[in-house]
């Protein structure tokens, strides 16, 4: 059985078996392809792929339009698979992707880590956990269908960029974490390739230059910020950035005294620890008690004669 290849992060390309397909180079084909892949799980009703893929023509046309592009996408397709297992699953009414062939996308594989890692702190990932977050980012070699400008690529595209952002954001917050310092820098800065308004990745960097020794970086970021912000939203940066400027300046910055957004890993640590003490405590007296009554128990005891 064939198995398919689909890449969605930058251009589109579709390989099966390892073999590059060059017959799906129609855009209507592959932009049909790519919505039911994004949403392969999901039944697509026929008028409502009409509307988005043709809803600057008539109902006819339309209609029309989705019967061709729907035919040479399954002639397409078609190549040694079972043909009662075909690769969509079609009827009057509904359209969709056959959840039963192997369908391999960059995206379900990005989105797959990031749901994983979306619900952890950044002191609850482990090292399996950050790997995994840097292959799913090098997954992300480009804008969802770099190119492509139908409102619901833009929608879906602006989705996945959030995602990204976010995992780079962990991304900085571990190695914060764990001091690998120069790495945490590397990650911010793609943060702001995407985003020179990221607010929070230039507190980030301020952060971590300061910490690997270099505050003349650290309040040069500042200045980067404070430009980035000017020109992009015409707002002057945050109190919390300008409180970081000034400790910075000042050198009396302590990053052990920073929170909200760097989380403390011995925090947890110390709540069980703390939570240890007071068991101890508690069973020290209770061994104290149990002392005291053993003890009043000898005297009430007849003494040998």
């Amino acid at each position: 059985m064939s198995n398919f290849t689909v890449t969605l992060f930058g251009k589109f390309s579709i390989e099966r078996s390892g073999q590059r397909m060059e017959a799906i180079r129609s855009r209507k084909v592959q932009e049909l392809l790519s919505y039911l892949l994004l949403y392969r799980y999901h039944p697509q009703s026929r008028e409502s792929l009409v509307e988005l893929l043709w809803g600057d023509q008539s109902p006819a046309k339309s209609k029309k339009y989705l019967r061709q592009t729907l035919w040479l996408l399954q002639s397409s397709l078609k190549g040694g698979n079972d043909p009662d297992d075909p690769e969509l699953l079609v009827d009057d009414e509904w359209i969709q992707i056959n959840p039963s062939i192997d369908f391999r996308t960059d995206v379900a594989r990005f989105e797959q880590v990031y749901n994983s890692i979306n619900g952890k702190h950044a002191y609850e990932l482990t090292l399996i956990d950050f790997k995994l977050t840097q292959k799913a980012i090098h997954l992300y070699k480009g804008d969802l269908l770099e190119g492509w400008y139908q409102d619901w690529c833009l929608m879906e595209r602006e989705r996945f960029e959030i995602m990204y952002l976010m995992l780079l954001d962990k991304l900085v917050q571990f190695c914060e974490i764990h001091q690998d310092y120069a790495t945490g820098l590397i990650y911010a800065a793609e943060i702001l390739r995407h985003d020179q308004a990221y607010e929070r990745a230039h507190r980030q960097m301020m952060r971590l230059y300061f910490l690997m020794g270099d505050r003349t970086q650290a309040l040069r970021q500042y200045k980067r910020c404070a430009v980035a912000l000017r020109n992009e939203l015409d707002i002057k940066p945050s109190e919390e950035t300008t409180q970081l400027y000034e400790k910075i300046r000042s050198d009396t910055f302590d990053p052990l005294s920073t929170t909200g957004e760097r989380i403390q890993p011995a925090q947890p640590l110390l709540e069980t620890l703390q939570r240890l003490i007071s068991f101890s405590n508690e069973l020290s007296q209770m061994q104290v008690k149990v002392q005291k009554e053993i003890m009043d128990i000898q005297h009430t005891l007849p003494t040998d004669q």
